[in-house]
């Protein structure tokens, strides 16, 4: 079974939502703290692991005034340390273990941009930001990663440059894809 879930869980675009329900019917849809969460959940001693690769997904829990068609609206979208769950530590339904009324949007660790901004400013160059995923596991929620903006290699606490925030909300909810839609 395990070898099923996970052809199916790659599989791309649309199919991904009949892939959520299928896997919350056939394996249980246990998304509220009146179930007692999973053990893939709990932290235990476990320490970060930052071995990501392109296509592993990122979890974003999100409401329905974050959501335009299939997709994260760019004011929804934290520009730094946006908190989300790693797909090789959770299942997609664990960001809203809590929150049972919410959505969820998938994002590729691939499309995280590395070089923004794209287009400079006349007369105002920024220097290149990174986004890249870091895993900060909580204790009961091991697969919890931040995504972390860069410059010049150091890790920036504010963003300060307007046409990076513009630029980087612009390409996560170009690229994020809602797999469930939220109720609240």
């Amino acid at each position: 079974m395990s070898y099923l879930t996970d052809a199916i869980d790659r599989l791309p675009g649309r199919l991904a939502r009949i892939r959520l329900a299928w896997q919350a019917h056939l394996l249980g849809f246990a998304s509220s703290s009146t179930h007692q969460r999973p053990q893939r959940m709990i932290q235990a001693g476990r320490g970060p692991d930052d071995q990501f690769l392109p296509g592993h997904r990122l979890y974003r829990r999100c409401k329905k005034d974050e959501v335009i068609g299939d997709h994260l609206t760019g004011a929804s979208i934290r520009i730094e340390n946006m908190s989300t769950n790693w797909s090789r530590y959770s299942k997609s339904w664990d960001v809203i273990f809590d929150f049972p009324n919410y959505g969820i949007a998938r994002l590729r660790v691939g499309d995280l941009p590395h070089n923004l901004p794209v287009a400079q400013p006349p007369g105002t160059p920024v220097a290149p930001h990174a986004f890249r995923p870091q895993h900060v596991p909580l204790p009961e929620n091991y697969s919890h990663t931040e995504i972390w903006v860069y410059k010049a290699d150091e890790r920036l606490r504010r963003v300060s440059a307007d046409t990076v925030k513009k630029e980087f909300r612009q390409i996560i909810s170009d690229r994020s894809f809602v797999i469930l839609f939220p109720q609240v």
